[in-house]
């Protein structure tokens, strides 16, 4: 995995322990706050690519709403 892919991952990780669930708006909106970790995700498709890597990984659940896709934290992992 390429550490852009591995830093997105951590991005979105890191801002559903924060806030669980959240859609790619809200996650999109809450960069600002890990500048540093969350550089890499500029658009949503890097949220969604990020996302769906966890999905995979079984850490993280996908729903689509009328606001588009939340993704809810299913495991907290350090």
């Amino acid at each position: 995995m390429s550490e852009f892919k591995e830093r997105n991952i951590e991005c979105v990780m890191t801002i559903l322990k924060e806030k669980n669930p959240a859609t790619t708006k809200e996650i999109m909106a809450m960069r600002d706050l890990f500048p540093e970790l969350c550089a890499g995700c500029s658009s949503g498709g890097d949220v969604i690519l990020a996302g769906k890597q966890l999905v995979e990984d079984g850490i993280v659940e996908r729903k689509w709403t009328s606001e588009g896709f939340a993704w809810k934290l299913l495991k907290v992992t350090e």
